[in-house]
């Protein structure tokens, strides 16, 4: 039968028709086909009919049917005219001697759903052609009478518009002829006068193909970033009837979905581990502050547990689905991996026109699901975390003490590049030279004097010095920056072998080989001019001092013989301070034979010793004479400057115990807490990374070639558009404050891109730095360097400028607003609102209009940032305008676009639609009248429905009639959608 064409109307499901469940294969459409009907018989009720056309193909000698799609539904219409168009792929094996099957269908009851989720149809009639009878037509386009079940034309007609797409490779030969289409059917409100319909661009002789650049299977780079793809076409006439426009929705999942939650991961755990050693290094703490270490770090080995955990489990999602289903937003094995994120690309064309490509971000709104919202999300845990540290000064002072433990490090760097600079300046330039970097070295000196002469630097070294055992000194990990051992056995050791003071280098030879015995009685004479009265302590008094036992030291102290002589400190030759390269001070010894109030002069003696070298390091060059040659000017400030760098080397090193010790204090004080609010963090932040790399790979990839984009992101960085759908009232006000710092956390994140050997398309990102400081790694293919500006090849970050802008839409957000708070929202858009003003701003004044995206929009950037604050200024419920308007500014600054809701399923779906309709009002001529026909049809259709079967296994929205009268009207799904499925 099925090669005569006399086959039955029933479907295999006997008049009861489903949805058709798109395949993942990346196999290409090589044919597509657009149906359209008109005078339909009016219905036993005397209503025009509310239709859908099926269609299925065979080719013999086969004898089996196959389904190849199915149009939208048409309510009460006799001339449907049906959007969505039907694709043939390459492994159909379609020629011209296949069947072609269409179907004609009522649907009798939209609302009547049975459990495999479909709705009650009744047959109308059929047609059933070869695809010979179509390419033999005038135009590929084919007419038919529609047959009944008895055989006999029902009174309609069917027609039936085949085109090619691009010529392919792997097309199959003369399947149609090229002709020039022309002639189609159109709705009844669009002009028929001077209409030449074109589907897409044409070939020399009028026949028409599409632009398959774009696609999965043509795109190397692509393929390695996305995969199984579901594509949905459709196609209008534009707003005057003249040409038609060619819509391709392709919904894709990302490859970057477990790969990048394993690259943070992997940072995070070298962080903990980190932490671990930093507990690991304090010496003999007493048995109170042992116990409190051993409760720290039994929490970071648990979280290193917890995290090695997920990273072995995500490593091993190799194959399959790769994206994490709404389901399963709660397993603790994929917290790290954002919920549901898929690319949502549109694409279209149109006659004379070049392609436009639209691409969103489709993901779950980034929350700890696994670990509930009992006391609510990131914000509020943070804000009481906050409020907690007013009240303690014990943090307070951690927080500062961290603060300044980056100042001390900075400074360190400085100085060592001054230092050296000072060096070089001896060794191949001049005295003058060799001043001035003398002269900036010491500005450094003085700032990080400046720095480490606060209160809470003391009070942060003391506080470790008095918790530890016997008041024993930490323990260095470089045994030679402290001379003697850090152990309790250092107190039978002298304080000053090997030990050796600035006033030495007046006296050792190996400190002034080169120098003239004429310039080192200068620099002697000069150096204790100003302690004159010191001067008669020989250097043997100095040694014999520093040879005392530990139980007569606490009769003087070593700090006596200084003065400040008005710019720096000076001491005799005999005073007794040890240097920075030397083992034990006697100041350590002071402290162990019970001289407690030497335990407050650990920052006094480091700025003493600093305060010296620096001084004779200034000094010696300020009475070098001109005539010295390059070996004495090196060797007058040689060993000085050495041992400076040794004693700043020191400093920081005893800042970063001393602050380790009180991040173990603060953590103690409210550990499952800060465990807690840590994971958490590191779950949200995970996600919403995930979605930003995968957003930014794309973006930059597309757009490579354009010079004004990479401008952007060179001067000024990237525009990252989060939309959220989230409402302020119960778990979802936890979900909205996880979401907000997540978001807030990616203005730490940078892009750098490197440029790799190999010319392999499947190059994939790399993730170095810390939590609070990401840098991801863009690897770049040699044949597209000449397209990246020399900054940005030369290792220049790419900054990022998140904004977050949320409007609650369902039944909860109702409540909220009559009986809740929507402060956090409020407070969210103002913020985005700021955000986005000044990246504005600042691009208006670096990038000339007339250079930004093309736009057919009448209405420009400044009426849409004015609207946009107006909007958020006023006070109004579920007021969506600030999401089209914000999302409509970031596409025209060249954002990357991201859409989410607590699953990015269903209240996503809805946005993401209706953001693609307007795309095509405002941009593509899409005519008023068919604007809600095709929200509609993408709705019903369209890849977002196949979105909720691959999540929960129904291709149903999960909402009911009462959820839908809170919505507004533009976010609702059109009837046989919607209904009862599983809990997400």
């Amino acid at each position: 039968m099925a090669r005569t064409g006399q086959d039955p109307i029933d479907e295999e499901r006997h008049g009861v028709m489903g949805q058709t469940d798109p395949g993942d294969s990346v196999s290409e459409p090589i044919l597509e086909m657009s149906v359209s009907c008109t005078d339909l018989p009016k219905n036993s009720f005397g209503e025009a009919p509310s239709t859908f056309v099926s269609v299925s193909c065979v080719t013999p000698p086969d004898t089996r049917w196959s389904k190849s799609g199915q149009t939208e539904i048409i309510s009460r219409s006799c001339s449907p005219f049906f959007l969505t168009t039907i694709s043939f792929e390459t492994t159909r094996n379609i020629s011209v001697i296949t069947r072609l099957r269409a179907n004609v269908y009522e649907v009798q009851d939209r609302n009547m759903h049975t459990e495999r989720r479909i709705f009650k149809v009744s047959p109308i009639g059929q047609v059933i052609c070869s695809f010979r009878d179509i390419v033999t037509s005038p135009d590929n386009k084919l007419v038919r009478d529609i047959i009944g079940a008895d055989g006999t034309p029902i009174g309609g007609k069917i027609t039936v518009l085949l085109w090619e797409l691009d010529d392919a490779e792997d097309k199959p030969q003369a399947v149609i002829k090229r002709d020039n289409p022309s002639n189609h059917v159109y709705p009844s409100h669009a002009p028929k006068s001077g209409y030449s319909a074109s589907a897409t661009s044409r070939y020399p002789n009028g026949g028409m193909m599409r632009n398959r650049a774009h696609s999965l299977a043509r795109s190397a780079y692509l393929k390695s970033l996305c995969c199984n793809p579901c594509n949905k076409t459709y196609r209008f006439p534009n707003s005057d009837g003249t040409s038609m426009v060619q819509v391709q929705e392709t919904m894709m999942e990302s490859r970057l979905n477990f790969y990048i939650p394993q690259q943070i991961i992997k940072i995070y755990l070298q962080e903990e581990k980190r932490k671990l050693e930093e507990l690991n290094m304090f010496e003999e703490l007493s048995h109170e502050w042992e116990r409190v270490r051993s409760a720290v770090m039994t929490e970071h080995v648990t979280m290193i547990a917890r995290y090695n955990e997920s990273l072995e489990f995500l490593s091993k999602q190799t194959k399959g689905p790769q994206f994490k289903k709404s389901t399963a937003k709660s397993d603790k094995l994929l917290e790290f991996v954002p919920i549901n994120l898929h690319l949502q690309r549109l694409r279209v064309e149109e006659s004379g026109c070049r392609e436009s490509l639209y691409d969103m971000i489709t993901v779950g709104a980034p929350a700890a699901h696994s670990l509930k919202f009992r006391h609510g999300g990131l914000k509020r845990m943070l804000q009481h975390y906050t409020e907690e540290q007013s009240r303690s000064s014990t943090k307070n002072l951690s927080l500062q003490a961290a603060k300044t433990l980056s100042q001390i490090s900075d400074l360190k760097n400085s100085i060592d590049w001054l230092a050296s600079d000072v060096l070089s300046a001896a060794r191949h330039v001049s005295l003058e030279s060799m001043r001035n970097k003398t002269a900036a070295l010491n500005e450094k000196v003085t700032e990080l004097l400046n720095v480490i002469n606060e209160n809470f630097m003391e009070e942060a070294f003391n506080s470790y010095r008095n918790a530890s055992f016997r008041g024993s000194p930490v323990k260095t990990p470089h045994g030679s920056s402290s001379g003697g051992s850090s152990s309790a056995n250092s107190n039978d050791k002298s304080t000053t072998k090997g030990s050796s003071s600035p006033c030495d280098s007046g006296n050792s030879s190996s400190r002034t080989s080169g120098i003239s015995d004429e310039l080192q009685l200068t620099l002697h004479s000069n150096r204790f001019s100003s302690a004159s009265s010191m001067g008669s302590t020989s250097n043997h008094q100095h040694q014999q001092h520093s040879q005392v036992s530990s139980s007569s030291c606490s009769s003087r102290s070593p700090y006596e013989d200084w003065e400040w002589d008005g710019m720096s400190f000076v001491k005799s030759p005999g005073a007794n301070i040890v240097g920075c390269s030397g083992g034990v001070t006697s100041c350590e010894t002071n402290s162990r034979c019970g001289g407690g109030k030497m335990l407050s002069s650990w920052t006094s003696m480091m700025i003493k010793n600093l305060s010296e070298y620096m001084n004779v390091i200034r000094q010696v060059v300020e009475i070098l004479p001109h005539t010295a040659s390059p070996k004495e000017r090196v060797g007058a400030v040689e060993s000085s400057i050495k041992h400076l760098k040794e004693c700043i080397s020191q400093v920081q090193e005893q800042a970063k115990y001393s602050i380790a010790f009180l991040r173990m204090q603060e953590e103690h004080s409210n550990l499952s807490f800060l465990q807690s609010l840590q994971c958490r963090r590191d779950i949200v932040f995970s996600q919403a990374l995930t979605a930003l790399v995968t957003g930014m790979m794309i973006k930059f990839r597309e757009n490579i070639f354009n010079k004004v984009f990479m401008s952007q992101m060179s001067s000024l960085g990237i525009l990252a558009h989060f939309e959220g759908l989230i409402s302020t009232h119960g778990d979802e006000m936890g979900m909205l404050e996880d979401f907000a710092v997540g978001i807030h956390d990616l203005g730490g994140v940078t892009f750098k891109i490197v440029k790799t050997s190999t010319t392999d398309a499947d190059t994939m990102p790399v993730l170095t730095g810390t939590r609070s400081s990401v840098v991801v790694i863009i690897p770049v293919l040699p044949s597209m360097t000449d397209a990246i500006p020399e900054e940005l090849l030369s290792g220049q970050p790419i900054k990022v400028y998140p904004a977050l802008f949320n409007i609650g839409v369902n039944e909860e957000q109702t409540m909220a607003e009559i009986f809740g708070d929507t402060s956090l929202q409020d407070t969210i858009n103002q913020d985005s609102l700021q955000k986005l003003d000044n990246y504005y701003s600042r691009l208006v004044h670096m990038i000339p209009q007339k250079d930004w995206r093309e736009t057919r929009s009448s209405v420009s950037l400044d009426v849409l940032m004015s609207s946009l604050r107006h909007h958020i200024s006023t006070k109004k419920n579920k007021n969506v305008e600030i999401l089209h308007i914000s999302s409509q500014l970031a596409r025209r600054l060249d954002g990357i676009r991201f859409t989410s809701c607590k699953s990015a399923k269903d209240r996503t779906a809805m946005s993401v639609t209706l953001e693609e309709c307007m795309i095509l009002q405002d941009e593509h001529q899409l005519h008023s009248q068919m604007f809600t026909h095709l929200l509609d049809t993408m709705r019903s259709e369209g890849t977002r429905r196949d979105n909720t079967r691959k999540n929960v296994g129904s291709p149903k929205y999960a909402f009911n009639k009462m959820q839908l009268r809170a919505f507004p009207k533009l976010y609702r799904p059109p009837e046989g959608t919607y209904g009862k499925t599983v809990a997400t």
